[in-house]
């Protein structure tokens, strides 16, 4: 009897305090759910707000298996079965997994992700969102991460978007001569972010919309124990597609620079060069109509060192093509040129230093190998301006291709030529020397 009245008397006891716990918001409720059985869900505490499908929550704690992730205060606003309208998450922490990882704040609009036949998961083209920003993500593990902040608006299938990220550093392990990449900004617009991850997965072309898209990275530096091994200060690409009229591209890349190190740092130390500096750009465009592919432009110039550029236009030039449509393409014409501004010359002068050799005598042994090689009549142009440049009287070579009619890759493929004057005829070169 005593131990009924106890039991009767601590329930009384215990209905203030049982009445003081609020009920369980809805949308928390629903995010259980949606969570699924295999994630667990605790809080401090939770409210419901005055919007549909609405809470506050605060030291929330996620649990996976041996994952966890903490998040001291978080806000929901417009929860549904098939995503959210707004998410926002304070301070969190994710321990447990593969990568562990702090994260200052993360923020998600407009989310929405559409559900497949038969439970199948989600592609990233299912998947649209009008913004995601994340600030100060900090994560360890095998491939360390730091971002400063992510910013990505108009994900989803059909939807050109645009992102920034600013403050990238990733280390690399075992990689050999650089164990840090630093990456000040990356943004881009104008891509299908969702589309271009969907045709990855597939291993298909991915479809180019129609508009204008860019990329910009700048100043980004790889180094090793904090010493830059190479870096540039700007990398832009531009890029049109427009109905009507050819599609357009081009890049440009400034600043980069080349410090010695392994493999590399034993031959720039050969040729005295203390580091290499470069620049490259290219433009072409593509006429999807005619099949017109033009490059008039494509350069690298590496400053006291040597320029070489490339121009050529093709034609029956196609969208998603593959290695047996690729056969019929034909070249109308091309020209590559090489101006060298002292790396041959720096070859040359070690190379005979090497075989302790006058440099006039190595470079007159090198014109009479060029002289075996590009024998008979027809070589005659091409051999003089090899040996002018071997020998030093020029410092520009460049050979031009102008076939008598446009010539297609397959028949290059079917009747390969037994020799050098054959090749001459068949793609109509020349080689000048200046």
């Amino acid at each position: 009897m005593r131990k009924i009245i106890l039991a009767v008397l601590l329930s009384v006891l215990a209905l203030p305090a049982l009445a003081q716990q609020p009920p369980e918001p809805a949308a928390v409720t629903q995010l259980r759910r949606l969570l699924g059985v295999g994630v667990t869900l605790a809080y401090g505490t939770a409210t419901a707000t005055d919007v549909q499908g609405g809470a506050a929550l605060t030291a929330v704690v996620l649990t996976k298996g041996a994952e966890t992730i903490r998040i001291a205060e978080a806000r929901l606003e417009g929860l549904r079965d098939d995503g959210i309208a707004r998410l926002s998450l304070r301070d969190i922490q994710i321990a447990g997994g593969q990568v562990p990882a702090t994260l200052d704040r993360l923020d998600l609009e407009g989310l929405t992700v559409r559900r497949r036949p038969g439970g199948a998961p989600p592609k990233p083209t299912d998947v649209s969102a009008d913004l995601l920003r994340l600030e100060n993500w900090r994560s360890t593990g095998d491939t360390p991460v730091n971002i400063g902040a992510v910013s990505v608006e108009n994900f989803g299938g059909g939807r050109p978007g645009s992102a920034n990220i600013t403050a990238l550093e990733v280390g690399v392990r075992d990689a050999g001569p650089v164990d840090r990449l630093a990456v000040a900004r990356i943004a881009f617009s104008g891509f299908d972010t969702a589309e271009i991850l969907s045709a990855i997965m597939e291993q298909r072309p991915p479809a180019t919309p129609p508009g204008r898209s860019s990329l910009d990275v700048e100043s980004a530096t790889l180094s090793q124990g904090g010493n830059a091994i190479a870096r540039f200060g700007a990398f832009t690409m531009r890029g049109e597609v427009a109905p009507g009229r050819p599609s357009s591209g081009s890049f440009a890349l400034r600043g980069l620079e080349l410090n010695p190190a392994q493999p590399h740092a034993e031959w720039m130390q050969r040729l005295d060069y203390t580091s290499l500096r470069a620049e490259a750009r290219m433009e072409a465009t593509h006429d999807t109509t005619t099949g017109v592919l033009d490059m008039p432009v494509f350069s690298i110039e590496l400053r006291d060192a040597g320029e070489l550029s490339l121009a050529f236009r093709l034609d029956n030039v196609h969208e998603n093509m593959n290695a047996q449509t690729a056969q019929n393409m034909r070249l109308i014409s091309a020209r590559l040129r090489y101006a060298d501004l002292s790396l041959f010359r720096r070859w040359v002068r070690t190379a005979a230093q090497r075989e302790n050799t006058p440099e006039n005598t190595f470079r007159q042994r090198l014109a009479q190998q060029a002289t075996a090689m590009l024998t008979g009549p027809a070589l005659a142009s091409a051999r003089d301006a090899v040996q002018r440049f071997l020998r030093g009287d020029a410092t520009v070579l460049e050979l031009a291709a102008a076939p008598r009619a446009p010539l297609s890759m397959g028949l290059v493929q079917r009747k390969p030529q037994r020799n050098l004057a054959g090749w001459q005829d068949m793609f109509g070169l020349t080689l000048t020397a200046r």
